[in-house]
Order: C-alpha cells, then structure tokens, then sequence
C-alpha cells in the first residue's frame, strides 16, 4: 500500500465517522427531523420583512410532522427561494465597516511646470571653498 492510497483511506475514514455530514440521510428520521427543523427555525426568521419568532419546541413538532409527511432535506436547494430581507441587508449595511476609495494606480499625480531653474555649476571651485585639506 502506497502512502497515497493511505491517506485516501485515512480521509475517507475520518470524513465518514468523524465529520458530520450537514444533509441527513434521507432514512435517518431524527437526523432528518433536526435538519429540516434548523432550516424551518431560519425561513421563519428571514421569510419575511418583520421576523417571526418561534419556540424551539414548537418548530421541533412542526418539523416531525413535515418529515412524517414525507417532507426531506437534500442537496438540491432553489437559489430564488433563497433571499434576505431589508431588515438582515440593512443590519449588515450598519455594522459593515467603511472602506476609504481604492487608490488609482493609472491616475498620476498633476504636472506641474517649474517655476525656477537651478543656477549653472561653477567650472571651476576656488580651492579655499574646496573640502579637501591642502
């Protein structure tokens, strides 16, 4: 057995037992009724402009008759059901920080023409201005 093929079986132990996959089974009835259960708890609260709240025991019933009723958690989820209302996007607008305008790289800075020139250099320096000692 190659170190490769150890590792795969390694994660696909570890994945299997240890993680916890988030879409129950479709046959797992309590893993299925805690899941929809999560998902309902979160659709009342965002489903609407004013969020509803309910009970956890409450949602938990509502939850077991939806899953007796045949209702499952997949994978497969509608992303145009899926929104946030004013009230989250406005709370989130709120607390988000304010980032300053990103710096134009291709925006240089304005010329500017000059004013003054600089005088002609010496052709030749006395040597008592000079810094070397005689």
């Amino acid at each position: 057995m190659s170190g490769a093929s150890a590792k795969a079986i390694a994660d696909k132990v570890i994945e299997s037992q240890v993680i916890p996959k988030k879409i129950p089974d479709v046959g797992d009835i309590e893993g299925q009724t805690k899941a929809i259960g999560g998902a309902l708890a979160s659709a009342l609260l965002t489903a609407t402009e004013m969020p509803l709240h309910l009970l956890q025991p409450v949602v938990g019933d509502l939850a077991a008759q939806l899953v007796a009723l045949g209702v499952r958690q997949t994978e497969h989820i509608d992303p145009e059901a899926v929104h946030a209302p004013a009230w989250i996007t406005d709370g989130v607008r709120e607390r988000s920080v304010k980032l300053p305008d990103p710096p134009q790289h291709t925006d240089g800075e304005p010329f500017v023409a000059r004013t003054a020139t600089a005088p002609t250099p010496p052709k030749r320096i006395a040597k008592a201005a000079r810094a070397v000692q005689a």
